[in-house]
């Protein structure tokens, strides 16, 4: 019986660390979100000609790839003998904390950077603009050495993936610069005869995107020349047709401009070669460095009929327009307000609070990331959190629990009708064995009483035949004595041997 019993034991402990192993896996699928390590560093462009001694800028940028991201650090590693630091601008930046300015060497060649933001973004966001001056000629990378991205999951987990590298031609300085070669005068009429460059196709770095606005009065721009350029003349104007008038050095591939006014302005580009300038090519910006109008916030009493307490607060910005609005109440609610949330008189519900003296905090973002921060203390009215029904697509209909609620506390109950089963089952087995052993138990000793019943009538005959012997030896009466006795022991012995099987059985 206990060999039967534990070899049950044993399969019913196997069965269930199986079970529950699977259980947990299932539920961690189920429960648990799954990180996904997919956020990278990138250098912007990824590759480029460049030439000796003309400044050209590298845009640092976070790529979330969708996930919400707050924080970043990160080390760039240069060629020093090829490359060297003119700048770092960390203008239009998604970042503005800084745990200190970042910071390069010319001598190690490094870069290293460490920022961070309140509100976290999920879209390929710039960082930082390197400036670098070529100083030799000869091919040569750019690249992260190291780098962290942190989700704004509340934990900091460092989702960082990758660390772009680029790689840059570094040209030889402009020929203009060394002595002219000799010109055949008979090919001057030849010469006359070829076209003019093309119209530059003109890219920027700082200000990507000509639909965006820009918080930054300076910008960069580069574009591409082929080998029969000799020169090339630039200009901010007002419309993309005027002709440009600042001439840039030699056969020049980039420019920074500077102290550009708010508004919508456009780059013009002309490339020269032997035939003279070529057309136009330009690049919208635009640029908004102002905040948002000065503006108060007010509280517009609940009307009489019904209804809630509202804020009262609008602005303007006269450039890029609002983006949107940031709501700070107290301590305890931080909300997002697009333009449309805010209504035509420019007011917004009082979020539910528990009313008194409070300070309250409203922040205007244009649409270039200008921000403009009104703080005012207020008292403001109770708002109840109002009672409304659930919209969690999870919820079973007609039950507060989620449909994982539902399905754990359904694995569970599974569980413990199993073992109960189980615990039901292996009881039956016991109480099945008990009786087939009490059964047996009470064939053997029934089976003994009649062997020595009969042991003791073939003994008692036997001790009769021996007492009529007339000549009984005293040695032959005390072994017939002797075997009397040990038939009372052993037959004492058996019971007392089957009482204690019955009371174990019996448990």
């Amino acid at each position: 019986m206990h060999a039967c019993s534990s070899e049950r034991s044993l399969r019913y402990i196997f069965f269930m660390r199986s079970f529950l192993r699977s259980l947990v896996v299932g539920v961690a699928l189920v429960a648990i979100p799954m990180t996904t390590y997919a956020a990278d560093l990138t250098l912007s462009p990824a590759s480029a000609t460049e030439t000796v001694g003309q400044p050209f800028t590298v845009q640092i940028s976070v790529d979330p790839s969708g996930q919400t991201v707050n924080a970043s650090d990160g080390t760039v590693t240069f060629d020093p003998t090829m490359l060297s630091v003119s700048s770092i601008s960390k203008d239009n930046s998604a970042f503005s904390l800084w745990t200190a300015d970042p910071t390069f060497s010319n001598s190690s060649g490094t870069i290293t950077f460490s920022g961070g933001t309140p509100s976290g973004f999920a879209a390929l966001s710039p960082i930082l603009s390197v400036t670098f001056t070529p100083s030799a000629v000869g091919s040569t990378t750019v690249s992260f050495s190291k780098g962290s991205i942190l989700a704004a999951d509340g934990k900091g987990t460092d989702i960082y993936k990758n660390g772009d590298s680029a790689s840059y031609t570094i040209g030889p300085a402009s020929a203009a610069a060394a002595a002219p070669a000799p010109v055949d005068p008979s090919n001057l009429q030849d010469l006359s005869g070829d076209p003019t460059p093309i119209a530059p196709q003109i890219a920027s770095i700082a200000a990507p995107k000509s639909d965006s606005w820009y918080a930054s009065s300076t910008t960069d721009f580069y574009w591409v020349d082929t080998p029969d350029i000799t020169g090339a003349r630039v200009l901010v104007a007002s419309t993309s047709d005027a002709t440009p008038t600042q001439i840039l050095k030699g056969a020049a591939t980039s420019t920074i401009e500077t102290n550009i006014q708010d508004g919508v302005w456009y780059f013009v580009a002309q490339l020269k070669n032997g035939s003279g300038w070529g057309p136009n090519g330009s690049f919208k910006v635009q640029i908004d460095t102002t905040p948002p109008e000065v503006f108060t916030i007010g509280i517009v009493a609940a009307p009489a009929a019904g209804g809630v307490a509202k804020f009262s607060f609008k602005t303007s910005d006269v450039t890029s327009g609002i983006d949107h609005y940031e709501l700070i109440v107290g301590s305890t609610t931080d909300e997002t307000l697009a333009v449309a949330d805010v209504g035509e008189d420019g007011t917004y519900p009082i979020p539910p609070q528990g009313g008194g003296p409070t300070t309250v905090t409203i922040n205007a973002y244009d649409k270039a990331g200008n921000v403009r921060t009104v703080t005012q203390q207020l008292t403001l009215p109770k708002v109840d959190k109002p009672v409304v029904a659930s919209t969690d697509t999870t919820a079973v209909a007609g039950s507060p629990w989620s449909l994982e609620s539902v399905i754990i506390i359904a694995i569970l109950m599974g569980i413990i009708g199993m073992q109960y089963a189980w615990i039901r089952y292996t009881r039956k087995g016991v109480e099945a064995e008990r009786a087939r052993i009490l059964t047996r138990v009470a064939e053997v000793r029934d089976t003994n009483d009649r062997v020595f019943s009969a042991m003791r009538e073939e003994f008692e005959v036997t001790v009769n035949n021996f007492d009529e012997k007339p000549q009984m030896t005293p040695e032959e009466r005390e072994l017939l004595e002797h075997i009397k006795e040990v038939l009372d022991v052993s037959e004492e012995v058996i019971d007392s041997g089957i009482e204690d099987v019955k009371k174990m059985v019996r448990g």
